[in-house]
């Protein structure tokens, strides 16, 4: 048993290790779900991604029963897309849908991850193991959610991806036909033409299928290949290329 002596020492130690830790009360546990979301917030929005990751993380890991859980995990998202570290940005945008299926920011978080794919689409002549992702997370994104506001600029990023496709094919193509390989070449050209009609290297393919066929002595097809393109296009460089070679094959008297 502690004496009368030695009890006012005992608590002056122990109240210096509290004070020493923190005290009873500290500041920092006062901090709740609230002050470290508006924190992460503001932060957010003054592009201050590491100091947001950081904040938001914590309501997300500290503060899994609070109302502001969600909004926290989707601008978790947002923090890692803004640090263009968009491996990490898909799994966050991924943890909304999972694990908060009800939250208004699924739909969103939805669109997020095709634009995360969006971001790391390469070159047409590298592999496009992304640009296909992105194709697929925003025809999923227009189907679950038709009428969103987004919709119209998730169509837009499809076309820009199966165009970033066709001129991955059209290339191909092009070097097989640059080379006088005019078989391989014509069929990849006739691929572009059948697989991607609703962008511009159709137009670009068709033009090059009649010079193709113009060397294989079929100037009827070639004049019908032309004759679309010129219709057709508002490319003024592949109308003039395309009315040069009709030309030249109707001075030569279709021969």
């Amino acid at each position: 048993m502690i004496s009368t002596f030695f009890r006012p020492l005992a608590f002056m130690a122990l109240a210096m290790s509290v004070w020493a830790c923190g005290g009873p009360v500290s500041q920092s546990s006062l901090k709740g779900a609230d002050f470290y979301y508006e924190e992460g917030m503001r932060d957010l929005e003054q592009e201050k991604y590491l100091k947001a990751q950081e904040k938001l993380q914590r309501v997300v890991s500290n503060f899994p029963g609070s109302p502001l859980v969600a909004d926290a995990q989707f601008h978790l998202g947002e923090a890692y897309f803004g640090l263009r570290d968009y491996v990490s940005a898909i799994f966050e945008y991924q943890r909304v849908i999972d694990a908060y299926s009800n939250s208004s920011w699924v739909a969103r978080a939805q669109f997020q991850i095709g634009e995360s794919y969006y971001r790391q689409m390469r070159r047409p002549e590298l592999d496009q193991t992304e640009t296909y992702q992105a194709l697929s997370q925003f025809r999923t994104f227009i189907e679950d959610n038709p009428d969103s506001p987004l919709a119209d600029d998730a169509a837009k990023r499809i076309v820009e991806g199966r165009s970033r496709l066709a001129k991955k094919a059209f290339l191909s193509a092009r070097l097989y036909h640059r080379q006088e390989y005019l078989l391989p070449a014509r069929l990849s050209y006739e691929e572009v033409v059948r697989a991607f009609p609703d962008t511009p290297w159709y137009l670009a393919a068709m033009a090059e299928l009649g010079d193709i066929a113009r060397r294989e002595s079929d100037s009827e097809t070639a004049r019908h290949y032309w004759e679309e393109v010129i219709d057709q296009t508002e490319d003024e460089e592949l109308k003039r290329k395309a009315t040069k070679w009709l030309s030249e094959i109707e001075a030569s008297g279709g021969e």
